[in-house]
């Protein structure tokens, strides 16, 4: 049986090529196990299965087909025009590096990449940095240390910049701001916007400040939203309102719902009323989060009925409401003790598929029997917990 590198070199790119056409046939299956097996009879054996026996790809399945093909495809049409057998192999062990990390198989990928390292060839940048990436989503960011450490190619600022989200993300700013000093490549926006996000995110808001100032980068939009977040979960209005006025670049959904936010928050209920209007005016569109904090704000100063109203014209604006919206107009319904519309509320959030929440029912119904107004029980009512549904942020993402 030939190896793939016995092949000829337009040959050796013919077989991968045919190898990524047959993984969309749903009768080609891959035993991890051992060799490559094709089940289908129409399928022949490729010459060179040998040559990748000991790194096989991860079993296709329904969930990871796609992001396999997608990770594969990408790096075989990336080498289309080497020069050598050699080249090759290397290529094809990458590919199949990059597919393990993509469906969460990092031990996998690492004992690739020790494959691919003992045979002398050395691998290209993009792949120790999606294995270090790898390393960072498991929360092991110790062992991505220690990748970048014995590195055969120079890292980039791709390679930096997944490494300061690994670090930030586990609670190492410390460590994370150590490695930003002793960078050896230029820092970009994402760099930058990285690092903030995890002073502001710890309550650092001055030393965000600061490094915001030192900036060597022209900021992005994502930069400033990250700044105005920082500053109004810290109570400091005054300054994001400041820094919002004086942006050099064209505001986002995100940096208007962020302000808005802000804005609620803080009591000033009103001005959001009226930076909604402006995003409007701008031509923006304000999604389920904008909405969501304005009523949630309503709710809280005890306007319940404008945010009520508000929640009712969701249908005309095409936004569907999340549990959460509707737990802001409970909360202010029970605590204003006006347990009759929370029970009927209740109703209208059953008759729109919601399930409401157990303790806000519970609050609801306790408020009408202390008010000594008899309850009407409802047969075939049930309550079940709900999970908040996290908010979207908005970050960068560099291949």
């Amino acid at each position: 049986m030939e190896s793939l590198s016995q092949l000829p070199l337009q040959a050796q790119y013919h077989e991968i090529s045919r190898f990524q056409s047959l993984q969309s046939n749903p009768k080609f299956t891959i035993n991890f196990t051992s060799s490559i097996n094709f089940t289908s009879p129409n399928c022949l054996k490729p010459r060179w299965a040998s040559s990748i026996s000991q790194i096989q790809p991860p079993k296709i399945s329904a969930t990871n087909t796609s992001v396999w093909r997608r990770a594969t495809s990408r790096r075989v049409k990336n080498h289309r025009n080497l020069q050598s057998s050699d080249q090759i192999d290397v290529a094809f062990r990458e590919t199949n590096i990059h597919g393990y990390c993509k469906v969460g198989r990092t031990k996998e990928a690492a004992r690739g990449l020790q494959i691919l390292e003992e045979s002398g060839a050395v691998p290209h940048v993009m792949t120790y940095t999606v294995l270090i990436r790898s390393y960072c989503k498991d929360r092991n960011v110790d062992e991505a240390l220690r990748l970048l450490d014995r590195m055969r190619v120079a890292s980039n600022v791709v390679t930096y910049n997944t490494l300061l989200k690994g670090l930030r993300d586990s609670g190492k700013m410390d460590k994370a701001l150590e490695m930003f000093d002793q960078m050896k490549v230029a820092p970009s926006v994402v760099t930058y916007t990285t690092l903030l996000k995890g002073l502001c995110d710890s309550g650092k808001m001055d030393k965000a400040l600061e490094m915001f100032s030192q900036m060597q980068v022209a900021p992005s939009v994502v930069t400033y939203s990250t700044l105005l977040k920082g500053m109004c979960d810290s109570g400091k209005m005054d300054k994001a309102l400041e820094m919002f006025s004086q942006m050099q670049v064209a505001p986002s959904v995100v940096t208007y719902t962020t302000l808005l936010k802000g804005m609620c928050d803080s009591g000033k209920t009103e001005q959001g009323r009226e930076l909604l209007a402006k995003m409007k005016d701008k031509g923006l569109k304000p999604d389920i989060v904008t909405y969501t904090s304005l009523v949630t704000g309503l709710a809280r100063e005890g306007n319940l009925d404008e945010a009520i109203d508000l929640l009712k014209g969701f249908k005309d604006l095409g936004i569907t409401p999340t549990m959460i919206t509707f737990r802001s107009i409970m909360s202010g319904l029970c605590k204003t003790r006006q347990a009759d519309r929370a029970i009927d509320f209740l109703g209208y959030m059953v008759c729109k598929g919601w399930k409401p929440d157990e303790e806000k029912a519970v609050k609801a119904y306790n408020r009408k029997q202390a008010e000594g107004t008899k309850a009407e029980e409802e047969e075939g009512f049930e309550v079940h917990d709900d999970e908040d549904d996290d908010e979207d942020s908005e970050e960068d993402d560099e291949d």
